[in-house]
């Protein structure tokens, strides 16, 4: 399906991953790389993975609102930064390490 296309949802309870992005105002690839993260979890049917139209629609009503303030971002970083561990904390000092040698 090109971009150029129109894609009707009327009287669908039942969407493709591209419809379903379509209705929720996303690419499909941010759809398929975030729709676990809101508990959206398809059926597969006839090898396609469907969604629920009512369940995008819970999902995108019981999200934040977007006046909703944000924290400070450089804040929540720096203070995250002194308490990584792990693979993260690996890259973040190798990141560091190649910024002191420019």
């Amino acid at each position: 399906m090109s971009s150029t296309e129109q894609i009707n949802l009327a009287g669908k309870d039942w969407l493709t991953v591209i419809e379903a992005a379509h209705y929720c105002g996303v690419s499909d690839s941010q759809f398929r790389k975030n729709a676990l993260a809101y508990g959206l979890r398809p059926k597969r049917f006839m090898g396609k993975q469907l969604y629920e139209k009512a369940a995008l629609y819970a999902a995108i009503h019981g999200s934040e609102d977007w006046s909703t303030p944000q924290r400070n971002t450089a804040k929540a970083i720096s203070g995250h930064a002194q308490t990584m561990e792990g693979p993260t904390a690996g890259r973040l000092a190798l990141y560091e390490a190649k910024k002191k040698r420019r």
